[in-house]
């Protein structure tokens, strides 16, 4: 069962590699809050999110720090449209840059190990509606669509999202292959990147009872997320190949 943060960090991990002009894109911070609730219903907080947005480059970052492909602990994820790269920063001295080529031939090392044909399957199983409901949250009208996977009908997630907000996700310029793509299958990519919703709110559901949720609480156009977007100086940037080189130097 995926929690509803982890459909934020999926789609950021696809946002970078759009093919639509950038000039309309959304710059400012935009804050999501994440619960999880227990069988009885009680509401824990579990994290804090914040996107940084700015034309050509997006910053996630969360108060914890979270693991990438079990492999990588990091707490924040900075996605360089004009490079066409993602930077981990990990909270040392050091940072990881990866292309999407790396990440793909990463997640096939340390990922699930499914072959592109199980991930292929697996996207078929996943589908969604539009419900016609809609609602306003931060200001923004919302329509409500409902996802389910055909494996596991006991759950489904209810996701909120705006055209009004206008995120510049784009198309995915290519499709993604091996592990990577069971991410990819589980998310509304055709909604996000073709039809350009932005997601507000994302609630998980098991035996029809909430579970998880993840909000957006604050969304404000500024300028102060371009000194956001940078790598923080004097930190290292060690390419795919170098941090891989390290790890083994280290065994």
């Amino acid at each position: 069962m995926k929690k509803a943060s982890y459909y934020l960090s999926a789609m950021l991990l696809v946002a970078s590699f759009s093919q639509q002009p950038a000039s309309a894109q959304f710059e400012g911070k935009i804050t999501f809050n994440s619960y999880n609730y227990s069988s009885e219903g009680v509401e824990q907080k579990d994290d804090n999110f914040t996107l940084f947005v700015t034309p050509d480059r997006i910053l996630l970052q969360g108060e914890k720090k979270y693991g990438f492909m079990e492999s990588i602990q990091t707490e924040g994820v900075l996605v360089r449209l004009d490079f066409e790269d993602f930077v981990f920063l990990t909270g040392s001295n050091e940072a990881l840059k990866i292309s999407k080529s790396d990440i793909t031939s990463m997640m096939n090392m340390f990922g699930n190990g499914q072959s592109a044909n199980t991930a292929a399957d697996k996207a078929d199983n996943v589908d969604y509606e539009r419900t016609g409901e809609s609602s306003t949250i931060q200001g923004f009208k919302a329509d409500k669509f409902i996802f389910r996977d055909n494996e596991e009908p006991n759950e489904h997630t209810e996701v909120w999202m705006t055209k009004q907000l206008d995120v510049n996700w784009g198309m995915l310029a290519e499709s993604w292959s091996g592990s990577a793509k069971t991410i990819i299958s589980s998310l509304p990519t055709n909604l996000v990147f073709k039809e350009k919703y932005f997601p507000l709110k994302v609630e998980v559901f098991k035996d029809d009872q909430l579970v998880s949720k993840l909000e957006a609480t604050e969304v404000n156009p500024s300028s102060v997320a371009k000194a956001m977007v940078q790598v923080p100086s004097g930190i290292k940037v060690l390419s795919f190949q170098d941090y891989l080189f390290q790890k083994m130097s280290q065994q």
